[in-house]
């Protein structure tokens, strides 16, 4: 009759030869983690100036996290700021400034890409490091969900602490989320009153100048993944002070 089996110190083998369990418990936890998103093919030329300032702003911000990026931010804004004119610029609806337009486009989507995965690296998963960045995220343990997220709800405005300033909170559909806010000084049924105000991470906001006494309409989105671009809150208003 075989002797009985035996264990060995942990981390080695046992009599059979097979690793202890609890090694192999360790080796087979599934791997997932946060990730920025690299890829801004998916957004609307309106949208992507607003958020890669975002991502300036608070890379510019974490930038204790982010010691050596690619590129120094003053390059990055200046990527961004020919992109926000070349944007304006074709609305004259010209072949050069159309061309000029899609190169800008494309060397803004560049450097989105390559800061991403400098994010990543640095980040190795963490959602927390992530957020820092304002890059929008997703969890590799989950497939990729590319519908459109919900509307945020529960939005809510409040007088900023400064004359002409505003806070909104908000519940966004998902965790983790950037959000695009908008504002409307006008009828909020024609959409071209509204303008896009900047991208938020989580469920706030603050937002300044505008003129004391004046009513603003507020809405609220959240950013999917791939660009796609979610449900519209419902509308708040405020009078400003």
């Amino acid at each position: 009759m075989p002797a009985p089996q035996t264990w060995d110190t942990p981390g080695l083998a046992y009599d059979a030869g097979i690793t202890w369990d609890s090694l192999l418990a360790n080796q087979r936890k599934p791997m997932h983690s946060t990730k920025a998103n690299i890829d801004f093919s998916g957004y609307a030329a309106a949208e992507l100036g607003p958020l890669a300032h975002s991502i300036h702003d608070l890379m510019l911000a974490s930038a204790v996290t982010f010691a050596a990026p690619p590129f120094t931010m003053a390059a990055f804004l200046a990527t961004i700021t020919d992109y926000d004119a070349k944007f304006v610029a074709r609305a004259n609806k010209g072949k050069a400034e159309m061309v000029a337009f899609n190169d800008a486009r494309t060397a803004l989507e560049e450097s989105l890409g390559v800061l991403g995965n400098y994010v990543n690296g640095v980040a190795k998963g963490d959602p927390a490091i992530v957020v820092l960045s304002g890059f929008p995220s997703y969890d590799t343990a989950r497939t990729a969900d590319t519908s459109a997220p919900a509307g945020p709800t529960d939005l809510r405005l409040r007088h900023g602490d400064q004359s002409g300033g505003i806070v909104a909170r908000y519940k966004p559909d998902r965790e983790r989320s950037t959000n695009e806010v908008q504002a409307c000084i006008g009828d909020p049924n024609v959409e071209a009153n509204w303008s896009t105000k900047g991208m938020f991470q989580g469920g706030r906001a603050e937002l300044t100048g505008f003129t004391p006494g004046t009513v603003v309409w507020i809405r609220v989105r959240t950013v999917g993944l791939k660009g796609v671009m979610g449900l519209w809150s419902d509308p708040a208003q405020i009078r400003v002070l």
